[in-house]
């Protein structure tokens, strides 16, 4: 099979030929520098550039090595990286700010731009383009060659971050907890501006290539490693209802979502399905309450399981025979009857030992054929 039959075939809770893998997204990237090690390790001279970020782009030779099946469709403005000083600052499209210092491998959230600004100028304030038209010119003609030369399955994360997510880069974590709970008026209305904004954007971007483009990808978290960031009760009244609307807006243009949300969010599975959230990502083995097999028998019928394919600590500290081990468990609990697409659990870490990411690679090629 083709990997765009082979994705499709396990969207569709069927068994393909074999197990699915992704590569590539900004949720399921290698991280550069672990990158840069196992080009090394495999003795291959490339430069190596980033996409989001420290997350790297997958060069084609690495592609058909490691039989991934995942192309994402993006445009990322050179203008989006900036240096001051010794560290590097990556602007996202809503000019939130991430820093990078020198000595660190991560970008961290710098500021948080409307922290400081009135509620009533953030909700009359214009907002900038998420997709510019050179962008989604850039866009198209990638998606036209891929889809026309290449028999990968085509996805987009362009505009990544959903609705919590990106309210709270904008505003503040602890302040946007705060207005949830007390100024449940602003805090709806700035949804809805988000929400709009996010429409627009995604009207675009499906309307030029939404027919060679089969999913988005959308990361909006709302779990810590141990419990909920809130409680359900919020959850259903104050975003819920936002992501909805914005998954239904996606799936009525043609395409399907790829619901990021990571941590300890099994309380929330029945919500995730019911607003029509039918492939969840990263199935976060190391969160609380996150167990495979009972996932699977419990919601397998309904989701399509977008990872939990190797958990990243033991992929970057355990050993290989750990890794290999981790690998085959995820497989048995998570192959029957498709659904299944293979990703760790998240990025691959910075000091991930070359050696554990062959072993993953390799045991999902011989122990995840059906």
């Amino acid at each position: 099979m083709t990997p765009r039959e082979r994705i499709r075939k396990a969207l569709t809770h069927k068994e393909p030929d074999k197990i699915p893998f992704d590569l590539g997204s900004r949720s399921s990237a290698i991280e550069e520098q672990a990158y840069k090690d196992l080009l090394s390790y495999l003795n291959i001279a490339k430069p190596v550039t980033c996409f989001l970020r420290a997350h790297a782009d997958i060069h084609e030779e690495i592609m058909k090595k490691f039989s991934i099946d995942t192309k994402w469709i993006r445009n990322v403005p050179e203008s989006s990286w900036k240096k001051e000083g010794g560290d590097t600052l990556y602007i996202d499209k809503w000019n939130v700010p991430w820093r990078k210092r020198h000595d660190s491998y991560y970008f961290e959230l710098d500021t948080c731009p409307l922290e400081k600004q009135k509620q009533t100028d953030i909700l009359n304030a214009e907002w900038p383009e998420l997709i510019t038209s050179d962008m989604i010119q850039k866009m198209e003609k990638q998606s036209v060659s891929l889809y026309s030369e290449t028999d990968y399955f085509l996805a987009s994360d362009i505009i990544g971050a959903g609705i919590f997510e990106r309210a709270w880069y904008l505003r503040g974590y602890e302040k946007f907890l705060m207005e949830i709970m007390l100024e449940k008026d602003f805090a709806h209305k700035f949804f809805r501006k988000i929400l709009k904004h996010q429409q627009e954007a995604y009207s675009l971007l499906l309307e030029r290539i939404g027919k060679y483009i089969e999913c988005v990808w959308i990361t909006d978290d709302v779990a810590t490693q141990d419990s909920l960031m809130f409680s359900p009760e919020i959850y259903r009244e104050m975003i819920k209802p936002y992501q909805k609307e914005l998954i239904k807006f996606i799936q009525e243009r043609g395409v399907e979502v790829i619901f990021h949300s990571c941590g300890a969010v099994t309380e929330l599975i029945p919500d995730f399905i019911e607003m029509g959230a039918h492939i969840l990502h990263p199935v976060q083995i190391s969160a609380r309450g996150i167990d495979t097999e009972k996932l699977k028998k419990e919601f397998g019928k309904d989701l399509v399981f977008w990872g939990g394919g190797c958990d990243i600590e033991i992929l970057q500290n355990g050993s290989k025979q750990q890794v290999i081990d981790e690998v085959k468990k995820r497989i048995h609990d998570l192959r029957a009857e498709g659904g299944f697409v293979f990703t760790p659990t998240h990025c691959i870490q910075p000091g991930t030992p070359p050696e554990n990411i062959i072993a993953m690679i390799e045991t999902l090629n011989t122990d995840g054929l059906y």
